[in-house]
């Protein structure tokens, strides 16, 4: 049986809700996962994810996505992505921001996600925000989030995803389910393990609605 957060995360739970007033567009998850973590980069360092990818309906997208930690607890980041074969481009701006202390082994971390995106020809930017619980558990993680998103005229759709990752020999895989609006959920795997000292190869293979998705993409760390 998979352990619940607990009443200390009900506040949070709550704030999130809240926000639901705020394009279907999910926080950044660190890759290859599609489920955030609640973790942020250390103070002064960042990262830069670069990833190819088959999404639901044969569409497959390039995209670029930095990140940067100006702050102890506060990472910046954005997100540029094109459809391969169409002009149709997409980008967004987010802040991840830690609630709380770090937590004590074992225990709880939270985070909240708040971002902006732009799909071309859209009228004006869509809004999104996550809430976002990690912990420790045994050989793993566990990641919960909740979501809600919000395209220009359109109405607000909310997020619920569940991942689990786990260290196995040099890199972590991971599994993972995220529903999203009125779509079918994706079911995921992923792995991720370092090619260079500060680079990581990443993969993902997944299903949604009988249809197979997959990418490939490589982290730089700096």
């Amino acid at each position: 049986m998979i352990p619940t957060p607990g009443t200390a995360l009900l506040p949070w739970l709550a704030c999130a809700l809240l926000l639901l007033g705020l394009t279907p567009s999910p926080a950044l998850a660190g890759r290859p996962l599609l489920v955030d973590d609640a973790g942020t980069n250390e103070a002064g360092a960042g990262h830069v994810e670069s990833w190819y990818a088959r999404q639901a309906g044969n569409t497959r997208v390039w995209t670029v996505a930095p990140a940067y930690a100006p702050w102890e607890g506060v990472e910046l980041g954005a997100a540029y992505a094109r459809e391969v074969g169409a002009s149709l481009r997409s980008h967004s701006l987010q802040a991840k921001l830690r609630l709380g202390s770090p937590a004590e082994e074992g225990g709880w971390r939270h985070a909240l996600v708040l971002g902006l995106s732009h799909v071309q020809r859209q009228r004006g930017p869509g809004h999104y925000a996550s809430l976002i619980a990690s912990r420790e558990l045994g050989p793993g993680q566990l990641h919960l989030n909740l979501g809600a998103s919000r395209a220009p005229g359109g109405p607000t759709l909310g997020s619920l995803g569940l991942a689990w990752e786990q260290a196995l020999g040099p890199a972590t895989g991971h599994v993972e389910a995220l529903a999203q609006g009125g779509a079918k959920p994706i079911l995921n795997l992923g792995l991720r393990g370092p090619l260079l000292p500060n680079l990581q190869l990443d993969g993902s293979l997944g299903r949604q609605d009988r249809q197979t998705l997959y990418s490939l993409g490589l982290k730089l760390q700096f």
